[in-house]
């Protein structure tokens, strides 16, 4: 299943790990000539006193900063222009992004236009764009979504009820600060949500038709790390080790997808959270379990790999059925972890479904999915996820 086509791995991002190692982020915007800073976070980070170290740190290195402290659960295009507007206005030149994957994709936008004539829907696929958006760094307080690692960023379009991604190479963070620290406040519900995210990049990406033995090799120790710390970290995110496992276990899936990239999960993901409001993490996790039931056949024996990584062993004596002990590996951690979801049935019409469809084709993700897809094998899959 490990591709023979030619690939690139590019890996720009510096990366600090350790307890306490984001309050160095003044330091790091010093080596990049960062002159006036601005913070983009969101509410609840403020709330929990997260930044006070950091900012200490900006102030110890006689750094100017502005903070932007509006971004939403889901990344929104509308605060992204506002955001855009307050750095233009304060002129500031580089970014510290502080919080999940909603802020630092907030971050990336605003970058973007920094230095590019808008609008940012025109940017929306690989590598659309042609200027080098403002430098950043990342410090992330969840342990999910990568995207302190990741060239990809996905925000919500409010005026047409659409989550689109840009992605380019040249947004991805300068300088990445991993502090297990900065997860000790995050409820049981995100940690539980932003883990199963930090999982299914790689079960994506190892299964993908672009997975390398690099990505693969990457792939393997998240599952380890996920199945060995994610039911801790959702216990007790104060648990250091364990939110420092996780941590790695979420850089681990960018650096695998940037190169293998993603498949029908994450392409099917975006249009259920939108229509149904869900987290996105919550979404990847729960549309795992019929995505793998509709891969089996491609490629068994990785599924094989993952069951034994996340769990030590498999079931059955037939390559199928040892395959099938991958999804019933993710069921029992979505149950153990209290990640489930429920619908009105009312809700799921055959209008939907062709509409939900329509729109995972449309992302482009599916296209390194092992198994091909129309969509009418989309639908089927949305299908058996709502269980109808």
């Amino acid at each position: 299943m490990v591709s023979e086509r030619s690939f690139e791995l590019y890996c720009p991002t510096k990366v600090k790990f350790g307890v306490g190692v984001s309050s160095e982020a003044g330091e790091e915007i010093k080596k990049l000539n960062g002159q006036k800073v601005l913070v983009v976070v969101d509410p609840g980070v403020v709330a929990a006193g997260v930044l006070e170290n950091i900012l200490k740190s900006l102030e110890k290195e006689n750094l100017p900063y502005i903070i932007f402290d509006e971004v939403e659960v889901n990344a929104t295009l509308s605060k992204v222009h506002k955001a855009s507007d307050l750095q233009k206005k304060e002129g500031c030149d580089i970014l510290l992004c502080v919080g999940g994957g909603s802020t630092i994709d907030t971050g990336k936008g605003v970058g973007c236009l920094a230095t590019n004539p808008g609008p940012l829907q025109a940017y929306e696929g690989p590598e659309k764009y042609n200027n080098p958006p403002l430098p950043s760094v990342a410090i992330p307080t969840t342990a999910g979504t990568g995207s302190e690692l990741s060239f990809g960023a996905v925000l919500y379009d409010e005026e047409r009820n659409y989550k689109f991604s840009f992605r380019s190479s040249m947004q991805i963070p300068k300088v990445a600060l991993l502090d297990p620290l900065l997860l000790k406040s995050l409820p049981p519900s995100v940690a539980a949500s932003s883990g199963m995210d930090a999982l299914s990049h790689c079960v994506e990406a190892f299964v993908s038709k672009w997975s390398t033995y690099i990505t693969d090799a990457y792939c393997k120790q998240n599952f380890h790390l996920v199945g060995q710390y994610l039911r801790r970290f959702v216990a007790n995110p104060s648990d250091v080790e364990a939110a420092g496992g996780m941590l790695q276990a979420s850089a681990m899936g960018s650096m695998a997808f940037n190169t293998a990239r993603l498949g029908l999960v994450h392409a099917m993901a975006s249009p259920l959270g939108v229509h149904f409001h869900l987290p996105h993490g919550t979404s990847c996790g729960v549309l795992m379990p019929p995505v793998i039931r509709y891969n089996l056949i491609a490629c068994p024996e990785k599924y094989i790999e993952i069951a034994i990584a996340l769990e030590g062993s498999v079931k059955g004596t037939r390559k199928m059925e040892q395959a099938y002990s991958a999804i019933d590996a993710i069921d029992r951690l979505m149950a153990d972890i209290g990640l489930h979801v429920h619908f009105d049935s009312a809700q799921i019409v055959e209008e939907k479904l062709s509409q939900m469809a329509d729109e995972t084709l449309s992302s482009g993700m599916q296209l390194t999915n092992p198994r091909n897809v129309t969509k009418e094998d989309v639908i089927g899959v949305y299908r058996d996820f709502f269980g109808i």
